[in-house]
C-alpha cells in the first residue's frame, strides 16, 4: 500500500474538524443569503406558509394561501421565526440564512454520527467534505426546505439509540431519541420517527440482541414521543378542528403511502436517481475492489464478526443507510429530496472506505476515485457551454464560463493528483467546490429567475390588487403566486366558477396556466392577456379585466 504523504493543510482541518467544515460552509454560503428571488414551488409557496405564521398568528396549524395546509408541520417555521427575530435577516433572506443554518446543523449531526460510530478525527473529518463536495448537497443547502433540519433531527435520534443501546444510562439517551423522533415528526411527518426505529430494530436482529428492547428506558421515550405529539394533534383539534387530523392521518401520511396522489414512482426510482444525487462519489464504484469484497473468505469474515462489538459502529451506519433505502423504495410516493437522511451514513462509510479506520486499509482505491471524480468535474465543464447556447427561453443562462473554467481546472488538477493520496484528493475537491459556488450564486442561479420564479408574475398580480382588483386563479399549484402578490388569491379548479366571477366583478386579475387559457371556449367579454411567463416547466399567462 502506497505511503501517504503528510499534508499541512489536512492537519490544520483535522485538528478541529467541527470548525473546519463549518468554515468551508460558510465560505460556500457566504454569498448567497439574498441572490436571486425565491423559486417555484416549494420556496414560494413555505414563504407564504411563513408569513401566514406570522402576520396572522397561525402558530399550532400552519396555512397556505388563508387555509390550513396539513402538508407540514410547524417546526421548520418556528426555526425561521428564530432566526427572524435573531438575525438582521430580512425577506427572502431569512429563507436562505435558513438553509445554511440547517445545512450547518446537518453537517455536525454527521460529524457527531462518526465520532459516535467509533471514527476517528481524520475520518470525523472526511465525512463532512464528502458532504460539502457533494453537489446535490450544495444545491439542497442553498434551497429553502425543511428537509436537512428534518434528517438532522433523525440524524441525532440515531445517534441516541446507538448511545442508549451502549450505555449504562439508557434512559436517558432512550428519553432523548424519541424526543427528537417527536420534534422530526413535527417538522415533516412520520418518517422522522420510522427512519430511526427501523434502524434500530434492523440492528438488533442483525446483532442478535432483541433482548435490549426490554429495556425500560425504551418504554420511557414512547411515552415522551406520544407525548409530544399528542400534544400537537390535540392543540390542532382545538384550533382547526378534527377535519384537518383527518386529513392529516388519512390524505397526507396513509394515502402517500400506499397510493400517492402525486409524486408516484416506480419501486426502482431510487436506484436510478440516488447514484445521481450522490455524484461525484458515485464514482467510488468504480474504485472498489469487488472481487476482494466479495470472495469467499471476506464473505465468511464479515459472517463472523457479525456478533463482534467492534464492528457495531459500521453495522449500524451500513443499516441506517440500507434500511432506509428500502423504506424509500416501498413507498408510493418517492421524491428525491427524501433520501437526504441517508446521506449521513454513506458519508462516513464513504470516508471510512477512502481513508481505512481502526488500522484496516483503505477499501477505495483513491487513484481510480480521483480518476471517476475528474471525469464527472470535466463533462461538467464541457457540457456548460452547451447549455447556454441551446438554453430554450428568451432569457440568458450567465456566468457558466465560471463553471467551465473551475471544472475543467478542477478535473485537471484531480488527474495529476490521483496517485497523492486520499486526503490531497479531498482537499481540491472542497476547495473546486467553493470556488464553483461563488459564480453559480452571483451570476448563473439569479439568472434563472425568469423561468424558476413566479415572481414576475407575482409582483404584477400586487399592483393590480393594489388597485382594486380581485386576485383570482384557475388550477394553478396552491399558493405559488401569493407571497409576491402579497395576497390570498382565490383559487379554483371550476371554469364555472371562473366565468361566474368574471360576470359578477368588474376588475378582475386572473392567472392561469397557458393550456387551459387555450382551451377556454366562449371568452367572456372584455379580458386580455398582459402577461405571458414561463415558469418552471409550464407557461401561465396573467388576464386583466
Amino acid at each position: 500500500m502506497r505511503h501517504e504523504k503528510k499534508s499541512l493543510a489536512w492537519d490544520i482541518l483535522e485538528s478541529s474538524p467541527w470548525l473546519s467544515v463549518l468554515f468551508l460552509l460558510f465560505l460556500q454560503s457566504v454569498f448567497t443569503m439574498d441572490y436571486r428571488s425565491l423559486w417555484f414551488s416549494d420556496e414560494v409557496r413555505y414563504a407564504n406558509v411563513y408569513h401566514q405564521m406570522k402576520d396572522a398568528g397561525h402558530w399550532l396549524v400552519m396555512y397556505l394561501n388563508g387555509v390550513p395546509y396539513p402538508d407540514k408541520p410547524p417546526v421548520y417555521f418556528w426555526f425561521l421565526s428564530l432566526i427572524d427575530n435573531l438575525t438582521p435577516a430580512d425577506g427572502p433572506s431569512v429563507f436562505f440564512l435558513g438553509s445554511a443554518v440547517s445545512a450547518a446543523i446537518f453537517l455536525v449531526s454527521t460529524l457527531a454520527l462518526a465520532k459516535t460510530l467509533g471514527c476517528g478525527k481524520k475520518t470525523v473529518l472526511a465525512s463532512g467534505l464528502v458532504l460539502l463536495t457533494n453537489i446535490f448537497f450544495a444545491g439542497i443547502a442553498h434551497y429553502s426546505r425543511m428537509d436537512l433540519l428534518f434528517a438532522s433531527f433523525i440524524i441525532w435520534a440515531n445517534i441516541c439509540l446507538y448511545k442508549g443501546f451502549h450505555s449504562r444510562s439508557t434512559a436517558r439517551w432512550f428519553i432523548a431519541a424519541f424526543a427528537l423522533m417527536g420534534v422530526a415528526t413535527l417538522t415533516k411527518g412520520p418518517l422522522g420517527l420510522i427512519f430511526p426505529i427501523l434502524t434500530a430494530v434492523c440492528f438488533l436482529g442483525w446483532k442478535k440482541r432483541f433482548f435490549l428492547l426490554r429495556d425500560k428506558g425504551l418504554a420511557k421515550g414512547f411515552a415522551v414521543l406520544l407525548a409530544i405529539l399528542a400534544a400537537w394533534v390535540v392543540g390542532a383539534m382545538i384550533v382547526d378542528g378534527t377535519s384537518f387530523i383527518h386529513n392529516i392521518f388519512y390524505k397526507q401520511i396513509y394515502q402517500r403511502a400506499v397510493s400517492s396522489f402525486h409524486h408516484e414512482e416506480p419501486f426502482q426510482y431510487y436506484l436510478i436517481a440516488f447514484p445521481l444525487a450522490w455524484l461525484p462519489w458515485t464514482t467510488a464504484i468504480f474504485a472498489l475492489p469487488f472481487k476482494k469484497l466479495f470472495c469467499t473468505d471476506s464473505l465468511a469474515a464479515f459472517l463472523a464478526a457479525r456478533n463482534d462489538d467492534a464492528t457495531d459502529g459500521r453495522d449500524w451506519a451500513w443499516i441506517m443507510f440500507i434500511s432506509g433505502f428500502v423504506l424509500l423504495s416501498c413507498l408510493s410516493i418517492k421524491v428525491l429530496i427524501y433520501i437526504l437522511p441517508l446521506f449521513a451514513p454513506l458519508a462516513v462509510l464513504t470516508a471510512r472506505g477512502l481513508l481505512g479506520e481502526g488500522g484496516n486499509p483503505p477499501a477505495i482505491n483513491s487513484a481510480r476515485m480521483w480518476i471517476g471524480v475528474a471525469v464527472v468535474y470535466l463533462v461538467l465543464a464541457v457540457a456548460a457551454p452547451f447549455a447556454e447556447a441551446f438554453f430554450p427561453f428568451d432569457s440568458a443562462l450567465r456566468g457558466l464560463s465560471f463553471t467551465v473554467l473551475i471544472m475543467g481546472v478542477g478535473g485537471l488538477g484531480m488527474l495529476a493528483l490521483r496517485n497523492s493520496g486520499a486526503k490531497r484528493g479531498l482537499l481540491l475537491m472542497a476547495v473546486v467546490m467553493v470556488l464553483w459556488l461563488q459564480p453559480l450564486a452571483l451570476y448563473t442561479l439569479p439568472s434563472l429567475d425568469p423561468v424558476m420564479s413566479p415572481r414576475q408574475t407575482g409582483e404584477m398580480m400586487k399592483h393590480y390588487v393594489e388597485q382594486g382588483s380581485y386576485p383570482l386563479a384557475h388550477k394553478i399549484y396552491s399558493g405559488i403566486f401569493s407571497y409576491y402578490a402579497g395576497t390570498d388569491i382565490h383559487e379554483t379548479s371550476d371554469m364555472d366558477e371562473i366565468n361566474s366571477l368574471l360576470n359578477q366583478k368588474d376588475d378582475v386579475i386572473l392567472v392561469m396556466q397557458k393550456k387551459y387559457y387555450d382551451k377556454w371556449k366562449d371568452k367572456p367579454d372584455g379580458i386580455r392577456v398582459i402577461n405571458e411567463q414561463f415558469i418552471s416547466d409550464r407557461p401561465y399567462v396573467l388576464i386583466k379585466k
